[in-house]
């Protein structure tokens, strides 16, 4: 957040003498006293106000994949408590009901974001053996964009479906998104690295326009020992780890769930370390 002499620019008044204002404005005397205060609360405020907020700290940011609309929203309560904004990023956006869409503008209100995973849930790897980049984006992006457009939630970010990507797609797409989501390979080739090892899932503010996830649902076995790691990494090299999931339940979870219990134990961890919550095109604004 910019301090508000930046967005309203109030910087002249350091330029102006306080008695020019007041005789120029023409100042009743009643009205001096609340001007003296005035210059005073935004005299060289450029040196005083410094916004800290903007500067790259350690931290996590916690994404959720598909149309598990009910499910995101259960867990709303538990990130608002932890001071935790996520990114859902939301595919087969046409088969939602009005109160599905409701309860997706509630979630962007409480200040979450609302990203796509695309209008179709399409493997873009294998679309494009067949078909141009430009029908890619007519089947499975431009619909996306303008019906997510048309009801407020229009998305800055886009996460691959399956996590599959290329170097000219992330190119053709970066016209469209502001930031791009990959998964990490380690887990699509079942890599026996160490997950505080794999480089790709931690955001180093380069300036790149893609972040790679790692998966936390059951499937991918991912315990609280390991994720404690993940997190310490980051901590200690001022890096934020991505990290995504798809549907949140309270028990027994299938692949591609998460138990809440589970995801309850990481952001109490992340707080207790003190890192920092991002919503994913945040990563960008602090480069």
């Amino acid at each position: 957040m910019l301090y508000a002499y930046r967005k309203l620019n109030l910087s002249f008044i350091n330029k102006i003498p306080l008695k020019t204002f007041i005789k120029k404005v023409k100042i009743r005397p009643l009205m001096i006293s609340s001007i003296i205060i005035l210059f005073l609360t935004f005299h060289r405020c450029t040196e005083v106000l410094i916004d800290n907020s903007l500067e790259p700290k350690a931290g996590f940011c916690l994404t959720f994949d598909d149309d598990y609309i009910e499910d995101w929203y259960s867990i709303n309560d538990m990130l608002l408590l932890n001071n935790v904004k996520a990114t859902f990023f939301v595919s087969e956006i046409y088969n939602l009901s009005s109160d599905q869409i409701e309860l997706l503008t509630e979630l962007k209100t409480s200040g979450h974001e609302i990203g796509s995973h695309g209008w179709n849930h399409t493997n873009a790897v294998e679309y494009l053996i067949n078909h141009t980049l430009e029908e890619y984006y007519q089947y499975e992006i431009q619909p996306a964009i303008e019906y997510m457009a048309g009801i407020g939630l229009k998305p800055e970010s886009f996460a691959y479906p399956f996590g599959r990507s290329s170097d000219s797609l992330d190119q053709f797409l970066f016209q469209y998104f502001n930031i791009l989501r990959h998964v990490t390979v380690e887990q699509l080739q079942l890599s026996s690295k160490e997950v505080d090892e794999i480089d790709e899932i931690y955001y180093k503010f380069n300036g790149t326009r893609y972040a790679t996830g790692l998966g936390i649902d059951v499937n991918y076995k991912i315990s609280q020992e390991m994720l404690k790691k993940v997190l310490i990494r980051a901590k200690t090299n001022d890096e934020v780890v991505v990290l995504f999931s798809h549907r949140p339940v309270d028990s027994s979870p299938q692949p591609y769930e998460t138990n809440k219990t589970y995801l309850d134990s990481l952001l109490k961890l992340a707080n207790e370390l003190n890192l920092r919550s991002y919503r994913f095109s945040e990563l960008l604004d602090y480069n």
